[in-house]
């Protein structure tokens, strides 16, 4: 059910009020999961945006490491690259277990989304 149908049924056109207290009860919860399911897809794409900033950045790092002749200012700037492409190993091994937990996170949100949706019961006197 997407939040234009969500709209529809709020405005409750042709119910009585307590069909509409009723009906507005029933979908707060479904709005309410429907809004942190978005705010999990959110924390996910932000995590695998910083993943693909820190691959490009790495990408870049490792060619100028290939352009490196040997020189002695050259090995400094070398041994400053692969400290750098290690920090970021590091990040991107944490991201990539951020991003795992906040999938399971986004299942599961999304099994109760079902859940709640399909438990909802609408009596037509209402």
């Amino acid at each position: 059910m997407d939040d234009n149908k969500l709209a529809l049924l709020l405005q409750g056109d042709g119910m009585t009020p307590t069909g509409q207290q009723v009906l507005r009860q029933s979908l707060a919860k479904v709005i309410e999961q429907k809004t942190q399911l978005a705010g999990l897809e959110n924390q996910i794409s932000t995590r695998q945006l910083q993943v693909d900033s820190i691959n490009k950045g790495q990408s870049r790092l490792r060619e100028n490491m290939k352009a490196l002749k040997g020189s002695s200012e050259e090995k400094a700037l070398l041994q400053r690259y692969t400290r750098q492409l290690d920090q970021q190993e590091d990040r991107l091994g944490a991201l990539q277990n951020e991003i795992a937990d906040l999938n399971t996170r986004k299942g599961k949100a999304d099994e109760e989304l079902t859940q709640t949706t399909q438990s909802i019961v609408l009596d037509e006197s209402f």
